[in-house]
């Protein structure tokens, strides 16, 4: 099999995948008093993030860089006609840049935050309910924007991303080099 066509494969995969997990939003966002979780992996951590700030999850389009920004800051993308600035967290907290696999998809911020960006993940991994979850307390967030920890039932370790704290620091507002 050509790589062209394995890679219109992954993308269709990861279109069927998004798709259903933006049904599932949909549907616990309306009916569940529960507290629902969305579950990335973004680089090696795990994160948790509150639906309602999250629009969808698209495959990696074209990024364009933008000259005289920040290196964490890769560019714009065009996600329906929407010119989305794209992020990449783990090189924004100082770690190493995400290396762009086939498997990486965009969390394009919902409208409440006012901001229109996304961020790089490697994968959504579906819906966690906080109650069902190990808390772990705050430990060493790293950051300002995450807060508790969490451990689920596989010994997988979350810690929640607080997207509204994120796009209100300072240091997130100033893209520019």
């Amino acid at each position: 099999m050509d790589a062209g066509k394995r890679t219109g494969q992954v993308r269709a995969k990861l279109r069927d995948f998004s798709t259903q997990l933006a049904e599932r939003l949909k549907a616990a966002s309306g009916t569940s008093s529960e507290p629902l979780r969305l579950a990335v992996k973004i680089g090696p951590r795990h994160y948790l993030l509150d639906m309602n700030l999250a629009a969808e999850i698209v495959a990696l389009p074209k990024v364009v860089p933008v000259p005289w920004t920040q290196p964490w800051y890769r560019g714009l993308a065009n996600v329906r006609g929407r010119l989305i600035g794209v992020i990449d967290l783990m090189h924004f907290m100082g770690g190493e840049p995400s290396a762009a696999g086939e498997a990486t998809q965009l969390l394009v911020f919902g409208e409440a935050l006012n901001v229109n960006a996304a961020l790089l993940i490697t994968r959504a991994f579906g819906l966690r309910n906080l109650n069902e979850l190990e808390p772990l307390g705050r430990g060493q967030a790293s950051a300002p924007w995450e807060s508790l920890r969490y451990r689920d039932m596989d010994g997988t370790q979350l810690t929640e991303l607080r997207l509204e704290r994120l796009v209100t620091s300072e240091r997130f507002a100033m893209i520019g080099a």
